[in-house]
């Protein structure tokens, strides 16, 4: 019940459990710490052409889950392909923009 004795609200309610994060981007600083940096690996001729396969393969709204050179390290990112340029050498998933020089595989998501 509230102060004036009417229920509250789930999200009232909800909203008094919520954690209290007094230190403002601490835990992201945390997590960036704990990241491994590792070198850009330069792929073999064979790997070039199985990563130019799986790109020529794709399609918009595929599902996929891209390997890729992000900061310092490879991450996986997983989505929808939302776009893909051959121009700027872009394959976007989602909202995220991979450069294709940066992509070490594509692999469509079952």
């Amino acid at each position: 019940m509230s102060r004036d004795g009417a229920p509250r609200r789930h999200a009232e309610r909800a909203a008094q459990f919520m954690p209290f994060a007094a230190l403002t981007g601490y835990y992201d600083l945390v997590r960036e710490r704990e990241r491994v940096t590792e070198p850009r690996r330069e792929p073999s001729e064979e790997e070039a052409a199985r990563i130019s396969a799986e790109l020529a393969a794709v399609h918009k709204g595929w599902l996929v889950r891209v390997t890729h050179y992000e900061h310092d390290a490879y991450v996986t990112t997983e989505g929808i392909v939302t776009g893909m340029d051959p121009v700027a050498r872009e394959l976007t998933v989602v909202r995220r923009r991979i450069r294709f020089d940066d992509i070490w595989s594509v692999r469509p998501i079952p």
